[in-house]
């Protein structure tokens, strides 16, 4: 395989020299270089058969590069490397052409083997990766909103399922012996296994009718149920944590406006307070309110929703993300959610 050339793209010296020795003991021909903007022309100038970029650069970002280079060849194969998988980035980067993701840090094998399947499929136009980067959610969303036809296979432990998009819609859903909604459920729970997207596949048949938010919000929903810790209960014994988010509670409490707040993790575990009411009850809610905040992100424009605001008649609750918990914050009657949210950030910011 040595007339397979790679250039390998990244601001840091010493992950560009590592990956270019290591791919050349592997019997590739591989380059590397430190700026997005010398990528581009190199690949212009000598072409290569796959471009590994890494997406976090300071002069052109490794998503710029994919985009220009696919641009000038549209046959150009693009992996890219990333320590911050946000769905966001991810989303965006199947949108542009991207062949494969790479989560660093990497094991060097894994990355030989992905390339290397990359590689084998010159012709095959299938946007590959794993749901641990991008999640089946963000997918299904991607596709749907834009109205793609396509044809999703995933792969995990021997088992491999199919999922087909035509309209807007799910058309077809297909795992072992199932097919319909009973799999899109399914495959909503698992939280990795390779995957192909290959555009302009139609579906073999309808076995799927209900709306795919629909479907969305219902596998979540089970997934809530059967989540370990969804009806923890508060843990007496205060560690230095909880005393941590016991000051973070106390401090948005301080602020004018703010009746009551408490911090739980994702699972609804209480891990701070400065309420009156049930904190524990308060707690759970929030948790439960949280984790349909985030699928709702999903579905709306692919991003995590920061900050939601419940509002009655008089009074409302907001709902904000401090690191990886959740924040619920009693608002006083007649305080606007948008004025407190300026103070609200500037509290958290204290404590990250």
């Amino acid at each position: 395989m040595t007339d397979k050339r790679i250039l390998v793209v990244d601001d840091e010296e010493s992950v560009v020299y590592t990956c270019v020795e290591e791919l050349q003991e592997e019997g590739f021909e591989a380059r590397g270089g430190t700026s997005g903007a010398e990528a581009i022309e190199l690949y212009k100038v000598e072409g290569f058969d796959i471009v590994l970029v890494d997406l976090k650069m300071p002069d052109v970002d490794g998503m710029e590069v994919m985009k220009a280079i696919v641009e000038y060849d549209p046959e150009a194969r693009v992996v890219i490397m990333t320590a911050y998988g946000t769905v966001e980035t991810a989303v965006e980067a199947l949108r542009s052409g991207a062949r494969e993701f790479v989560t660093k840090p990497f094991d060097v094998q894994e990355l030989v083997g992905k390339l290397r399947t990359v590689l084998e499929q010159r012709s095959d136009k299938a946007v590959r990766g794993n749901l641990r980067d991008l999640g089946l959610a963000s997918i299904i969303s991607v596709n749907c909103n834009e109205h793609k036809q396509a044809e999703l296979l995933i792969r995990r432990q021997g088992r491999l399922a199919a999922i087909y998009f035509e309209n807007g819609t799910i058309a077809h859903a297909a795992l072992d012996d199932q097919e319909g909604e009973g799999v899109i459920y399914e495959l909503l729970s698992w939280e990795d296994g390779s995957f192909s997207l290959e555009q302009g596949v139609p579906p073999p048949k309808r076995t799927v009718e209900t709306d795919w938010t629909g479907l969305v919000l219902e596998g979540m929903r089970r997934l809530d149920e059967d989540m370990p810790g969804s009806e923890l209960e508060w843990d007496e014994s205060e560690t230095q944590q909880e005393q941590t988010m016991d000051r973070v509670a106390r401090a948005l409490k301080a602020l004018e406006g703010i009746e009551g707040v408490v911090v739980c993790s994702q699972g609804g575990e209480l891990l701070g307070q400065a309420t009156n009411a049930d904190a524990v009850r308060k707690a759970m809610l929030t948790a439960f309110a949280g984790r349909r905040t985030k699928t709702l992100g999903v579905l709306l424009n692919g991003r995590q929703l920061r900050q939601v605001v419940m509002a009655g008649e008089k009074r409302g609750t907001m709902l904000v993300t401090h690191e990886q918990n959740y924040v619920g914050l009693s608002l006083a009657e007649r305080t606007s959610a948008q004025s407190m949210a300026p103070d609200i950030q500037t509290v958290l910011g204290r404590y990250q």
